[in-house]
Parts: structure tokens; sequence; C-alpha cells
């Protein structure tokens, strides 16, 4: 397997003194490589694991004696600048910046510090961190007014309606949640989330979206294919009845009872909404390995460091809790990986 050149995260104490990257390093003296991947966020997959040189963002305090303490917030947050092109830009690889990013973002929302957005994830979306949710809804339907264009309308979720249980949690999704993104995103409309078949656009106005006291209304103009004629023949016989919806998670909250946990979707960032033949249950093999790949992306691989020392811990039984990209709250985790 690949290594990954952004280095996983880990959660330790943090401090806002003051920064000096090089009398850091110094301190390090010869350090191992487990220390030097415990002081940076990425290293050069082909280097010297041993070496200084092949590592880049450093953001620990050192102590007089070598040891690796705090991360400090100052350094994390010229780490996130130089990732965004200010003063002096990383040369990373481009594809490596979400990684350095996450690492650096979850010790500063260790902080309860809010860290600034990657742009770079502003042009690409991660395939990783896409879920999927799906309705089977009476309301979808196909309408069609004198003088109108035919329009497939319904509504692709629904608020504060809890989920079918999900590895150990359910979920429910908050009014307001899509607020955000429908007013600024440029959202498609598609057949079975298959890109190649796009039903409306946002952009073009083909696609309306709007939240009122039940959930994510939609209203589609379809365009004149066959393809798209045959789609709402199905429909109209009630064949196809069920709407999902593609997201990423911008900010949730989770609640853990006796019986599990629910997870209430805050914000998302929605890709797109679909009509669909099969919709994707949670219960499904391809969900639940792309939910907990999705996870591990965010789960820490290197020793978990308590606030005092350096020394590695033994991982608990039960689950931690791990912060995930740009979101203000640890997520704890209710799955074993």
């Amino acid at each position: 397997m690949e290594q990954r050149s952004a280095i996983a995260i880990h959660h330790t104490a943090t401090t806002t003194e003051a920064w000096d990257a090089g009398a850091m390093i110094k301190r390090m003296g010869e350090p191992t490589a487990a220390e030097l991947k415990l002081m940076h966020a990425w290293m050069e997959t082909d280097g010297d694991p041993e070496a200084k040189s092949s590592y880049k963002f450093p953001h620990h305090m050192v102590a007089e004696n070598g040891s690796i303490g705090a991360a400090n917030i100052k350094a994390c947050s010229s780490a996130i600048g130089a990732l965004n092109g200010a003063r002096t830009p990383t040369t990373i690889p481009a594809s490596d910046r979400p990684g350095v990013h996450s690492h650096i973002a979850a010790h500063m929302m260790d902080a309860d510090i809010e860290p600034p957005e990657l742009k770079s994830q502003k042009k690409s979306i991660n395939p990783l961190l896409i879920e999927h949710r799906s309705f089977e809804l009476e309301e979808l339907r196909i309408s069609q007014d004198e003088g109108e264009p035919t329009k497939i309308v319904g509504y692709a979720a629904i608020f504060n309606a809890l989920s079918t249980p999900m590895m150990g949690f359910r979920e429910k999704i908050a009014p307001g949640a899509f607020k955000k993104t429908i007013n600024e995103a440029d959202i498609r409309a598609l057949w079975n989330h298959n890109p190649d078949y796009v039903l409306g656009r946002t952009k073009s106005k083909t696609l309306k979206l709007a939240e009122d006291e039940r959930g994510l209304a939609i209203e589609i103009i379809p365009p004149d294919t066959t393809w798209a004629k045959d789609l709402m023949i199905s429909m109209e016989r009630g064949d196809v009845n069920q709407m999902s919806f593609g997201f990423q998670t911008v900010k949730d909250q989770w609640e853990k009872l006796e019986n599990g946990s629910i997870r209430t979707l805050l914000e998302v960032k929605l890709l797109d909404v679909s009509p669909v033949t099969f919709p994707a249950y949670p219960q499904t093999e391809a969900l639940i390995r792309s939910t907990i790949e999705a996870l591990r992306y965010y789960l820490p691989s290197e020793p978990i460091l308590d606030d005092h020392s350096d020394e590695s811990t033994e991982e608990p039984d039960e689950p931690r809790q791990h912060s995930l990209d740009l979101l203000r709250r640890r997520l704890e985790l209710a799955i074993k990986t």
C-alpha cells in the first residue's frame, strides 16, 4: 500500500505560546522516526524517515530535554496559511494538502478554535466523504399543470425523522441543514446518482430546492430525452417512488443514549438529489464500507498522548472521540473499526 505523505491525526494538549520552529527542531537533537512523525504533519513518501529534511509542518513544542509536548496553535495557524498560499506557499503535492489540513485542523479544534477552511477543498470533493440517504415518499410524483412543463416534485429529505439503525447509531436531519447549501451551491438532480443522466440543475433553473416545515422540497423539470420520459413513465406507474440525496457533512451533533447514539445532521453540503430504483439503505454492505472508509480518513494511526507525557498509551476498548475535518465538535464514534 502506498504510504500517505500526510501524517495521521493525533490528539495532544495545545498551547498558544510564542512559536520558534528552528528552536524547537534544534531541541529535538537526533530524533527517531517516530518522534519526527509526531512533531510534523507531512513527510516525504520516498524520503529517509529518520532525516529531518524529509518532514514539513512542525507544530509541537519541544522541552529542553527533547521531549515533544503540546501542539502550538500559532504554528498550526501558520501551517494552514501556507497551505492556502499565504506568505511562503507550501510546495507539497496538492493531493497531500487535505490530509495535512485535517491533521492541523484537529489540533485547533481541540483548542476550541475553528480552523480556516482549506481553499483547495472548495475545488474538489473527496469521494470517501460522500454519503447517501434515501426516503420512501408518497409525495414523489409527476406534476403537469396546464401550460407548464412536466415536473418531478416531492421531497428529497424529511426533517427530524429517525433513520433505521446504522452501525450502532440512528440519524435525523435538523431543519436548516440545507439552508446554506441550497443558497450557495450549484446542485444537480440525477437519475440513480448517475452523472451521465442529469435531470436538472439549480444554475439552469431546471431544479428548484426549498426547505419547508417538512423537509427539503424539490421541483425538477426533466429534459426532453427518451431516458427521462421512460423514467417519468416508471414513476407514474409507481415503480419509482423514492428519492435519495448525496452530501458531505459540514456540522453534526451526537447524543449518546443507553441503547446507542443519535446523530443529528445540522449542516450539510448537498451534492445531488436523485430518484432511485434501489435506495442506499444503511444496512447495505456498500454503504457500510464507504462510511467506514470515510471515518478512517480521520482516525489517528499515531500514538495518542496524554497532556503530560510523550509516551504512547494503549488503545482502550471503548470508542474514542475523534475530530472530523472542519467540524466544531469531536465526533463520538459508535463503532469499532
